[in-house]
């Protein structure tokens, strides 16, 4: 092959790089401008005399509040309603990373409300900013922002990653939520005879298993065969499952799947973050310890910190001791165990 061929072939892929990198970058600045969420900045949120005193911001912490809900494009009641409330807590000087999960039908006093809710209606009652505010007075931590993802943004999420790995000691199984949504030919559902009635079962086997979207929505969603707190670990296993492939080089080296991620995100995340805070995260990020992510679930188990009745014979937890003082121990010192 001549120089001159050479020379030719390199200047195309050159510009092929160019414009791809141009595009990313173009798409990564829309993308941003889609997700800043500039609609909840709490200024509409009633102001009540007794609201609790909100902590001071920690210079050494980040704690940004992760909310799932299934998106107002989904049918039913409910849409906005938090399935899914994860504290993401960052400790500066020490590069440390926390997931701390807060179970959905935790009861207590709404920041953006004068009276008791369960805690996955602040979104829905107030948007990012009552939730935030909410989550700050209960964990005992400045929340510095809050980010929602909707249901389809989440499958759609794992579908552009080729899927994620899950790998589990012991066979999953849920007998009676998903009993008519099951389809044939999947490796995840069969027909099982439950109470003389043909019902689906969603299964997932021990060991590796590679799911797609659909398949792990179900797999982070399902609780009637076990409880909303194998749930909640469900939740951070998926998260840390997305951290890993998105993080893997066929990822990171794809600009076709960056685009396509950049998408999905801008079209189903919302926050309340800054250009300026996304960028100072984005620099922070490259220094964070990834491969040792502390975790924390409050649940009814002894040390769970939380314990369960009834109010107007509705299912509820409350914390031990009814107030927040292990709680907020617990938050605190996460880094610290």
């Amino acid at each position: 092959m001549s120089k001159v061929k050479i020379k030719i072939y390199i200047f195309f892929f050159l510009l092929i790089l160019i414009g791809l990198f141009s595009l990313l970058f173009l798409k990564t600045s829309f993308t941003i401008s889609q997700v800043i969420n500039q609609e909840n900045n709490g200024e509409n949120l009633p102001i009540h005399d007794d609201l609790p005193d909100l902590p001071k911001d920690d210079p050494d912490r980040i704690n940004i509040l992760l909310l799932g809900s299934r998106g107002v494009d989904e049918p039913g009641d409910g849409k906005l309603l938090s399935d899914s409330i994860i504290l993401l807590s960052i400790k500066k000087s020490t590069k440390q990373i926390a997931l701390i999960s807060f179970p959905r039908d935790f009861y207590l006093r709404l920041y953006c409300s004068d009276e008791k809710k369960k805690i996955n209606f602040a979104y829905a009652n107030g948007g990012l900013s009552c939730a935030k505010k909410t989550i700050s007075y209960l964990s005992g931590l400045y929340v510095d922002y809050a980010t929602s993802i909707n249901f389809q943004g989440l499958t759609k999420l794992i579908d552009d990653l080729g899927g994620i790995n899950i790998y589990l000691d012991e066979p999953f199984e849920e007998s009676f939520q998903w009993a008519k949504e099951g389809w044939e030919e999947d490796e995840y559902w069969f027909i099982k005879e439950i109470e003389g009635e043909e019902k689906w079962v969603f299964h997932l086997p021990k060991g590796k298993n590679n799911l797609d979207g659909k398949t792990a929505l179900y797999y982070v969603r399902s609780r009637y065969s076990t409880n909303d707190f194998d749930r909640m670990r469900r939740q951070q296993d998926v998260l840390m499952a997305i951290k890993e492939k998105g993080l893997s080089l066929n990822v990171l080296l794809n600009p076709l799947k960056i685009y396509n991620l950049l998408d999905t995100l801008g079209k189903n995340v919302k926050t309340d973050m800054t250009l300026n805070d996304i960028k100072k995260l984005i620099d922070l990020s490259s220094d964070l310890n990834i491969d040792n992510i502390r975790t924390e679930i409050f649940d009814i188990s002894p040390n769970g910190l939380l314990y369960y009745t009834f109010i107007n014979e509705e299912y509820v937890l409350l914390p031990i001791g009814d107030n927040f003082d292990k709680i907020q121990e617990v938050c605190k010192n996460i880094f610290d165990i």
